[in-house]
């Protein structure tokens, strides 16, 4: 069996990569290069993630999806946060670059399967193949993947699925030494260089407005809606006898509307652009899950409505915080997914 293998230079890709050379499969590295300022990509990581395959006896390919990633996640993402969202750029180059990019190469050079280090496993059934959690809660990355298509689904291969952080570090160091294992884990947004709130202010005109209390009291100015998110406390650039959050964004009246934590709960929201990984016969129109509405977040028992084909209702049994429009919502049925979608 061909396996084609993501290397990003680090600790999780190579270890991957050995494990599946350990089991005597002919594997193939391929680092894709998405943007001159990501850290999985620039030179010193593509350097690394050929000397990992030198090490390891593989063959090593390098192939330029630049202009794919900006077409397909970047310039959507800026135009998504001037509409006053605060979109997931992560959850989008899964789908339409990286799994792709990897999907494609491996074609090319006649692969079976893709492998990656994601801390997430794949389970196959006849009723279609699930992306389902890690053994390692604490690095469980299967949030970012349920956009995959069910032929992307087909031909993923998790090597680090049941293993934990600390032992693959463990591994890499044993099998690669440190100077060949990046230190830098992958960043949120890998295609800024430099704090984000500065290329968003270089990016956006500022458009001054009203902070309102949410009864609409005027308590002070700020400096263009699209450098806030909803939950956002620090930063505000405002006085208050007691801590304010971002409660909600209108971009009609160019207000930025802040209030108590306890106004930035939420239970019930509705999410579009589905994509669904498993619905069982009978509850397609409606369904029980285990909600996750930001990476890391705990998940949250709640049902799900069909609104239409592309729109669901959600109604969860505990208010969260910061429930953001232009984020992700992820269904789980105890460790697998269901699917997901963007929150509106």
């Amino acid at each position: 069996m061909s396996v084609v293998v993501g290397m990003s230079g680090g600790v999780d890709s190579a270890v991957s990569a050995f494990i599946l050379k350990e089991l005597g499969e002919n594997v193939i590295g391929v680092t894709l290069h998405f943007s001159q300022h990501s850290a999985c990509c620039d030179i010193g990581s593509t350097r690394r993630a050929k000397a990992q395959c030198e090490l390891l006896g593989i063959a090593w390919h390098s192939v330029d999806m630049m202009d794919a990633f900006d077409c397909r996640v970047v310039r959507p993402f800026w135009e998504a946060l001037a509409e006053g969202v605060t979109p997931n750029p992560c959850v989008f180059c899964n789908e339409r670059v990286k799994w792709q990019g990897l999907l494609d190469t491996a074609d090319e050079l006649h692969a079976d399967f893709v492998a990656s280090g994601h801390y997430a496993r794949i389970v196959h059934s006849d009723d279609g193949d699930q992306i389902c959690r890690g053994m390692d809660r604490l690095k469980d990355q299967s949030y970012f993947l349920y956009r995959l298509s069910a032929e992307q689904r087909r031909r993923v291969l998790f090597p680090l699925a049941g293993r934990v952080k600390n032992d693959v570090v463990a591994l890499a160091l044993q099998s690669f030494g440190p100077d060949l294992l990046g230190s830098r884990e992958s960043q949120d947004l890998c295609f800024v260089k430099g704090p984000v709130s500065e290329e968003v202010q270089r990016r956006f005109s500022r458009v001054p407005g009203d902070v309102v209390l949410t009864d609409g009291t005027v308590i002070g100015k700020h400096q263009g809606t699209v450098s806030y998110t909803v939950g956002q406390r620090s930063g505000l650039g405002i006085s208050a006898a007691s801590r304010l959050y971002v409660v909600q964004k209108r971009l009609a009246t160019n207000e930025l509307v802040v209030g108590q934590r306890s106004e930035c709960m939420k239970d019930v929201f509705d999410a579009i652009d589905l994509k669904w990984q498993h619905l069982p016969t009978g509850r397609a129109a409606h369904f029980n899950a285990d909600v996750v509405t930001r990476y890391r977040s705990m998940p949250v028992k709640g049902s799900v409505d069909r609104v239409s084909e592309d729109r669901v209702s959600v109604h969860l049994a505990n208010s969260v915080f910061a429930v953001s429009p232009g984020q992700a919502v992820v269904f789980y049925d105890d460790q697998c997914i269901l699917g997901g979608g963007t929150i509106v």
